[in-house]
């Protein structure tokens, strides 16, 4: 598979504009053009002491059976950037695990596909090494990146949720390749202190200020020269997200 990932530049432009996002447990996939704070269980802001809750002691963070029954309370957030003209291109279930079904053809403009679940408070994970989860399945066609999220990360200028960080902003990136996933669930380990793609600013997350974690696929542009761009095609399922020690 050619793997395609965008630049700094067009990252600022692009990436994690979680303002644009709307949520919904159907897996339905909307984004509008504006941020929209009414969207979001809490304004935007800082991490302060009082919206600021320890993570868990044993490192569960989701296992997808219901937002607000989470060890870590939150919400499952889609967006594609730019919106896709088929709604059911890009969809979510949640039912005992997250599962992200997408089949985008490729279009003149690079497209993000992004699921997140957005923590309803800010957590401090200080006392872990970083965030692990189970994945399983397949995707050809587009790339795959992983980012857990921070305040600092967070550009306040169009974020609907907690946020600290300068227009542009965007958190690092782990990516996730192809033939990483199976039909087996495997268990990935990311710590917070590294990335393979530097965020905007461009500093390792605050794992006292975490605010979502977040599955994005890349689609990249069709090929210029009339010749047949695969679709992004993907079946991925996420379970068991926690931070470890």
């Amino acid at each position: 598979m050619q793997r395609h990932f965008f630049s700094i530049a067009l990252f600022s432009t692009f990436a994690f504009v979680v303002g644009c996002a709307t949520s919904g447990s159907s897996g339905t996939t909307e984004t509008g053009n504006v941020a929209s704070s009414a969207e979001s269980p809490h304004s935007r802001g800082l991490c302060t002491p009082t919206s600021t809750a320890a993570a868990p002691a044993g490192g569960l963070v989701a296992e997808f059976s219901g937002g607000s029954q989470e060890p870590v309370p939150g919400r499952i957030v889609t967006y594609s950037i730019p919106k896709l003209a088929d709604a059911g291109a890009f969809n979510h279930t949640t039912e005992g695990n997250l599962t992200i079904k997408i089949h985008a053809p490729a279009t003149s403009r690079p497209q993000l596909l992004g699921t997140m679940f957005q923590f309803d408070s800010c957590i401090d994970a200080s006392a872990f090494t970083g965030v692990q989860f189970t994945i399983s399945g397949s995707f050809s066609g587009c790339s795959l990146v992983y980012g857990t999220g921070d305040v600092a990360h967070e550009d306040v200028t169009v974020s609907g949720t907690f946020a600290a960080g300068p227009a542009g902003s965007y958190v690092p990136q782990h990516r996730l390749a192809a033939d990483e996933l199976s039909s087996t669930p495997r268990t990935i380990k990311l710590p917070f202190t590294s990335a393979d793609i530097a965020g905007n600013p461009p500093t390792p997350i605050d794992p006292a200020k975490l605010v979502f974690a977040l599955w994005q696929f890349i689609v990249p542009v069709a090929a210029d020269d009339g010749s047949a761009t695969p679709p992004c095609t993907a079946n991925v399922t996420v379970d068991d997200v926690r931070f470890y020690r």
